[in-house]
């Protein structure tokens, strides 16, 4: 007999357990105990704990459409039935294929804990793979090399995670160890020198980086990649030279490589290497004639060397293709210049000029131009543009003063120059033009202001006299010019027109007393 369970059906028929148990009952675990009897005498009791088998389980499972509710008779099987393999494995599937990375992780891990086992390590490693758990990868691999220390895949794999974790350092470490194992191929070995020549260039340690690179070289020499390595360690480290050497063997061997060249180029030019820095941009420009990069670094590298009549005819291509590049056109500008092209220079410099208009030393080249190729009114309109500019520029005020001279414009003499005069008090010839001008004008109040104003700044002024005194001798003030022709002489003996016309005026005022006297 038993409390809660009809045990005495099975005295009369043989049927399942579940039978007698309700719906909810089946997949529980239920302990119930049974009384032996003899009329109502109790013999004894045995206790008899019912539960599904493992195939019970499996099959529900597999009756489950579901995916939680499957997972969840999974779940509950392996509590009730923990060290059921069937069971354990069934589960840890279906944590695979819904992708529950983690319980999949979790229950191997355990099975690791507890034996550690090659095939179970590499279904662990499957899943940390697939988690994208590169610490787990990583915890996996450190145990595969501990099981087999001399498995060369499984530490060059280890070395990859960790390098791909960003453990620069502890990557190396094992890179080097598979170094020192002996046997290992010459593919396997250069393919470590080269991962160690990009571990230490992350890390910073050049020396240890270019030292393997170097190795790696030695090995194979077709691959431009560990050149383009080398060129920039020795670059970082300052040697200019080597790193020109390795870019040089890098680029041999990619003839496509514009940027490698115009870099060498640069630096080429930089150290003053134009001859060479030429031939790299030659190679350029035979594959890519419009390359406006290696045209401009031409340009510099024929500058260098002087080569003037090729430098033109690259200035002229660059500008077809960049018309607004100001530096080329003033270059360009220049170049015709000092070859005398006059005509061509002045083309090139109105055109920067376009942009320029405030530019004084444009405009006093396109003044210079101007006046060699005897354009008196551009030369003149540039003069006048440079005293507003520049309003000490004393070649400026001498062309203005000429040219409006020649015109007989002395009103247009004297606006410019009294400008220029307030602004430049000191300026001798300034003054000079502007008595010329006040007296042309027959202003000889305003000349003799100037003049006087001038002398008291410098006495000893030649020019200034000078006008003084032909201005007192024109005007028949003998005694006055006779005095001035004096100081003139007594500052300036040499001075052949004071002393002329001093003698002169002598003459006459002599001749004058003795006319009186008779």
């Amino acid at each position: 007999m038993s409390k809660d369970f009809d045990v005495g059906a099975l005295r009369f028929d043989e049927m399942d357990l579940s039978a007698l148990l309700s719906p909810k009952e089946i997949f529980g675990r239920r302990t119930f105990r049974i009384w032996i009897k003899y009329y109502n005498r109790n013999l004894g009791y045995m206790d008899w704990v019912v539960q599904p088998s493992a195939e019970d389980w499996l099959d529900k499972a597999d009756r489950t459409i579901n995916i939680k509710q499957r997972l969840a008779v999974l779940e509950n099987a392996v509590h009730l039935l923990p060290g059921d393999a069937q069971i354990w494995r069934r589960l840890l599937e279906e944590y695979k294929s819904q992708k529950r990375w983690k319980k999949a992780a979790n229950m191997l891990e355990k099975i690791v804990g507890k034996r550690p086992d090659k095939g179970i390590l590499n279904e662990l490693l499957d899943v940390y793979v697939a988690m994208k758990s590169n610490e787990g990868v990583i915890s996996v691999l450190k145990r595969f090399v501990k099981l087999t220390p001399g498995d060369i895949k499984t530490r060059i794999k280890l070395a990859e995670a960790l390098e791909e974790g960003g453990k620069a350092k502890s990557a190396a470490e094992e890179y080097e160890t598979v170094l020192n194992v002996k046997g290992i191929s010459w593919k396997v070995r250069l393919s470590i020198y080269k991962r160690l020549g990009y571990l230490y260039a992350e890390m910073g340690e050049n020396k240890k980086a270019i030292s393997f690179y170097l190795k790696a070289e030695k090995s194979d020499n077709k691959d431009a990649n560990i050149y383009y390595n080398l060129s920039y360690l020795y670059e970082k480290t300052h040697k200019d030279e080597k790193a020109d050497f390795y870019l040089d063997k890098a680029v041999r061997l990619r003839s496509n490589d514009v940027e490698g060249r115009l870099k060498l180029a640069r630096r080429l030019i930089k150290r003053g290497k134009s001859k060479k820095a030429q031939e790299y941009l030659s190679d350029i420009l035979k594959e890519n004639p419009n390359s406006l990069e290696a045209m401009l670094l031409m340009s510099q590298a024929l500058d260098k060397k002087g080569e003037e009549e090729k430098l033109k005819k690259i200035y002229e291509k660059i500008l077809l293709l960049d018309p607004k590049n100001e530096t080329v056109i003033y270059n360009l500008g220049s170049l015709e210049y000092e070859s005398g092209d006059l005509k061509s220079s002045l083309v090139h410099f109105k055109r920067y000029l376009e942009s320029h208009q405030k530019d004084e030393e444009i405009h006093r080249v396109i003044f210079d131009i101007c006046k060699k190729l005897k354009d008196p009114k551009e030369a003149f309109k540039q003069a006048q543009i440079l005293v507003k500019l520049r309003p000490n520029e004393a070649d400026a005020y001498q062309y203005i003063f000429d040219y409006l001279n020649d015109k007989g414009d002395y009103q247009g003499i004297i606006r410019v120059m009294k400008k220029g005069l307030e602004i430049n008090p000191d300026q001798k010839d300034i003054r000079k033009y502007l008595v010329t001008a006040y007296l042309k004008a027959g202003d000889e109040k305003k000349a003799v202001e100037k003049i006087e104003e001038g002398l008291k700044t410098s006495p000893k002024d030649i020019d200034l006299l000078l006008l003084l005194a032909r201005y007192q001798d024109k005007q028949k003030r003998i005694e006055d010019a006779l005095k001035v022709y004096k100081r003139i002489i007594d500052i300036s003996p040499d001075c052949g027109e004071a002393e002329d016309a001093y003698l002169r005026l002598r003459l006459k005022t002599v001749l004058k007393k003795d006319e009186t006297t008779k």
